[in-house]
């Protein structure tokens, strides 16, 4: 699979620009030869996006997702869309997987919410992990990778490879490498993590989006520049036998995280 990480800056409130650029980076992806691209977190509307979200939030079917639907379908390219989502009455922070027919083959919401993000968002209650043509795709949301349970049950399920959509900001550029590198490392499988650069209000988006392999070897970290970079990825690269860290669990032991 050829994995492309957009690591772009988004207009607060500004689905058109957004949208447009979005676009644009899914062409130039097209353009060499990627198969699946991931952007940031809340890429369509930008991270702040609290304040409008009756007006900005959309549904699972709303315009912004169809749009991208009919541009994955035209350039037969599969894409990770994140986006404020209604349902309920309640707001989520949701992923979306859009494959290279234009067909969304399921949805994420954000577990774990960052600070003022609980004031306008609800927790999400379920971690899939999607079946594609590339394998088994899992999907966490920015804060999710600081809770090692999330990645852990992503792989128990049989996940092939994590993504991650982010908008991680000043001061937490080490949080955000080393626990890329942990939550690979410890479970066994590549993960690519994909945030935005820029600012909005006092916030600063460090960018620093990686790919780190199922050994946790990095292979990409880039800067806080807006970019694309494509990568071949194995993902069923082979791992350490000795170490087992996936299946070796002591069941009484883990059995207290239950209690």
């Amino acid at each position: 699979m050829r994995l492309s990480i957009a690591q772009i800056e988004t207009k607060l409130n500004d689905k058109a620009f957004n949208l447009g650029k979005i676009s644009y980076f899914l062409k130039k992806a097209k353009e060499e030869q990627s198969d699946l691209v991931v952007f940031p977190e809340l890429c369509v509307t930008g991270y702040l996006i609290g304040p409008w979200l009756r007006e900005a939030a959309e549904k699972k079917d709303g315009p912004s997702i169809r749009f991208i639907q009919k541009l994955c379908n035209e350039l037969e390219i599969s894409t990770i869309i994140s986006f404020p989502e209604i349902y309920n009455d309640q707001y989520y922070v949701t992923a979306a997987y859009i494959n290279n027919q234009g067909e969304v083959l399921g949805f994420y919401r954000k577990t774990h919410l960052y600070d003022q993000e609980a004031i306008y968002f609800s927790h999400g209650e379920k971690v899939p992990v999607f079946q594609t043509e590339f394998g088994n795709i899992g999907i966490m949301g920015c804060f999710d990778i600081e809770f090692p349970e999330v990645a852990r049950i992503l792989r128990l399920k049989g996940a092939d490879i994590i993504l991650i959509p982010t908008s991680n900001m000043a001061p937490y550029k080490e949080y955000q490498r080393i626990y890329t590198q942990c939550r690979a490392m410890e479970n066994e499988v590549p993960l690519a993590l994909c945030n935005r650069i820029g600012t909005e209000g006092d916030l600063t988006f460090i960018g620093g989006s990686t790919f780190i392999d199922a050994r946790g070897e990095t292979h990409i970290l880039l800067t806080e520049k807006e970019e694309l970079i494509t990568q071949s990825v194995l993902l069923f690269k082979s791992t350490d036998s000795k170490l087992s860290k996936v299946l070796n669990n002591n069941e009484n032991l883990y059995r207290e995280l239950t209690l």
